[in-house]
Protein backbone atom coordinates (compact mmCIF):
# COMPACT_ATOMS: atom_id res chain seq x y z
CA UNK A 1 0.00 0.00 0.00
CA UNK A 2 1.52 3.49 -1.06
CA UNK A 3 1.25 6.53 0.98
CA UNK A 4 2.62 8.43 -2.20
CA UNK A 5 5.75 10.51 -2.44
CA UNK A 6 6.81 13.26 0.37
CA UNK A 7 8.31 16.30 -0.28
CA UNK A 8 10.30 17.45 3.01
CA UNK A 9 12.34 20.68 2.87
CA UNK A 10 15.67 21.71 5.08
CA UNK A 11 17.42 24.20 5.00
CA UNK A 12 21.21 25.18 5.76
CA UNK A 13 21.24 28.32 7.83
CA UNK A 14 24.50 29.44 9.57
CA UNK A 15 25.35 32.39 11.90
CA UNK A 16 28.17 35.08 12.29
CA UNK A 17 29.83 32.39 14.74
CA UNK A 18 29.85 29.83 12.20
CA UNK A 19 27.72 27.58 13.74
CA UNK A 20 24.47 25.82 11.51
CA UNK A 21 21.23 25.64 12.74
CA UNK A 22 19.49 22.25 13.51
CA UNK A 23 16.34 20.49 14.94
CA UNK A 24 16.77 17.25 17.25
CA UNK A 25 13.88 15.20 16.69
CA UNK A 26 13.34 11.59 18.47
CA UNK A 27 11.24 8.99 17.03
CA UNK A 28 10.40 5.20 17.92
CA UNK A 29 13.12 5.65 21.05
CA UNK A 30 15.63 6.98 18.61
CA UNK A 31 17.25 10.60 18.57
CA UNK A 32 18.71 12.55 15.76
CA UNK A 33 19.35 15.59 14.11
CA UNK A 34 17.97 17.29 11.06
CA UNK A 35 18.04 20.58 9.08
CA UNK A 36 14.84 22.86 10.15
CA UNK A 37 12.36 22.26 7.42
CA UNK A 38 9.22 20.09 6.87
CA UNK A 39 6.81 18.89 4.71
CA UNK A 40 5.48 21.01 1.52
CA UNK A 41 1.81 21.22 1.32
CA UNK A 42 -0.53 20.98 -1.40
CA UNK A 43 -0.02 24.14 -3.62
CA UNK A 44 3.13 25.81 -1.42
CA UNK A 45 6.20 25.90 -2.93
CA UNK A 46 9.13 24.82 -1.46
CA UNK A 47 10.63 28.03 -0.92
CA UNK A 48 7.18 29.35 0.90
CA UNK A 49 6.98 26.09 2.59
CA UNK A 50 10.60 26.14 3.85
CA UNK A 51 10.36 30.19 5.32
CA UNK A 52 6.81 28.86 7.11
CA UNK A 53 8.61 25.68 8.89
CA UNK A 54 11.07 27.88 10.13
CA UNK A 55 8.54 30.28 11.89
CA UNK A 56 6.64 26.98 13.43
CA UNK A 57 9.77 25.16 14.59
CA UNK A 58 12.17 27.94 15.45
CA UNK A 59 10.16 31.39 15.41
CA UNK A 60 12.41 32.78 12.69
CA UNK A 61 11.48 34.87 9.58
CA UNK A 62 14.14 33.68 7.14
CA UNK A 63 14.70 34.17 3.29
CA UNK A 64 15.33 30.65 1.34
CA UNK A 65 18.28 30.86 -1.46
CA UNK A 66 20.03 28.49 -3.97
CA UNK A 67 19.51 24.58 -3.68
CA UNK A 68 22.49 22.60 -2.19
CA UNK A 69 21.61 18.95 -3.10
CA UNK A 70 18.47 16.38 -3.02
CA UNK A 71 18.14 13.50 -1.95
CA UNK A 72 15.54 10.04 -1.29
CA UNK A 73 14.63 8.06 1.56
CA UNK A 74 13.28 5.24 0.17
CA UNK A 75 13.24 1.84 2.46
CA UNK A 76 14.08 -1.87 0.49
CA UNK A 77 10.12 -2.48 1.07
CA UNK A 78 8.93 1.10 -0.35
CA UNK A 79 6.44 1.51 2.84
CA UNK A 80 7.45 5.31 2.10
CA UNK A 81 8.87 7.89 -0.45
CA UNK A 82 10.52 10.98 0.69
CA UNK A 83 12.38 13.32 -1.59
CA UNK A 84 14.52 15.49 1.15
CA UNK A 85 15.34 18.96 -0.83
CA UNK A 86 17.62 21.02 0.77
CA UNK A 87 18.26 24.58 -0.15
CA UNK A 88 20.87 27.23 2.10
CA UNK A 89 18.64 29.82 3.77
CA UNK A 90 19.58 33.17 5.49
CA UNK A 91 17.96 34.18 8.75
CA UNK A 92 16.33 37.82 8.40
CA UNK A 93 14.85 38.09 12.20
CA UNK A 94 14.48 36.54 15.31
CA UNK A 95 16.22 34.41 17.87
CA UNK A 96 16.59 30.56 17.21
CA UNK A 97 13.37 29.32 20.12
CA UNK A 98 11.76 26.27 19.86
CA UNK A 99 8.29 26.26 19.47
CA UNK A 100 6.73 22.98 20.55
CA UNK A 101 4.90 22.10 17.10
CA UNK A 102 5.45 18.46 17.50
CA UNK A 103 5.89 15.29 19.57
CA UNK A 104 8.99 14.56 17.67
CA UNK A 105 10.92 17.93 17.75
CA UNK A 106 12.88 17.97 20.92
CA UNK A 107 14.83 20.75 20.18
CA UNK A 108 16.70 24.04 18.36
CA UNK A 109 20.59 24.25 18.45
CA UNK A 110 23.01 26.57 17.00
CA UNK A 111 25.74 23.81 16.25
CA UNK A 112 29.73 24.32 15.77
CA UNK A 113 31.04 22.72 12.83
CA UNK A 114 33.49 20.50 15.10
CA UNK A 115 30.47 18.86 16.42
CA UNK A 116 29.00 17.67 14.39
CA UNK A 117 31.19 14.61 13.90
CA UNK A 118 29.45 13.46 16.87
CA UNK A 119 25.67 13.80 16.02
CA UNK A 120 23.62 11.14 14.12
CA UNK A 121 21.64 12.74 11.21
CA UNK A 122 18.96 10.84 9.28
CA UNK A 123 18.80 10.91 6.46
CA UNK A 124 22.87 10.56 6.51
CA UNK A 125 23.96 13.91 4.36
CA UNK A 126 26.15 14.83 6.72
CA UNK A 127 29.54 14.33 4.61
CA UNK A 128 27.53 16.53 1.51
CA UNK A 129 26.64 19.43 3.81
CA UNK A 130 29.89 19.20 5.15
CA UNK A 131 32.09 19.49 1.77
CA UNK A 132 29.30 22.81 0.80
CA UNK A 133 30.25 24.45 3.82
CA UNK A 134 33.79 24.03 3.58
CA UNK A 135 33.45 25.21 -0.36
CA UNK A 136 31.35 28.32 1.43
CA UNK A 137 28.18 26.81 -0.08
CA UNK A 138 29.26 27.31 -3.28
CA UNK A 139 29.20 23.67 -5.03
CA UNK A 140 26.84 23.08 -7.82
CA UNK A 141 23.86 21.34 -6.67
CA UNK A 142 23.89 17.85 -7.10
CA UNK A 143 21.63 14.81 -6.22
CA UNK A 144 22.73 12.40 -3.57
CA UNK A 145 20.74 9.41 -4.38
CA UNK A 146 18.77 6.84 -2.04
CA UNK A 147 20.00 7.36 1.23
CA UNK A 148 17.89 4.95 3.21
CA UNK A 149 18.74 3.49 6.46
CA UNK A 150 17.19 1.65 9.04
Amino acid sequence: MSKGLRVRVGGVYVNAKNEILLVRHEKAGRAYWLLPGGGCEFGETMERALERELREEARLETRTQGLLFINESLPPDAHRHVLNVTFLGEVLQGEAVLNDVSERLKAVAWVPKSEMGKLSFFPNFKSELLKQWDAGFSLAPRSLGNLWED
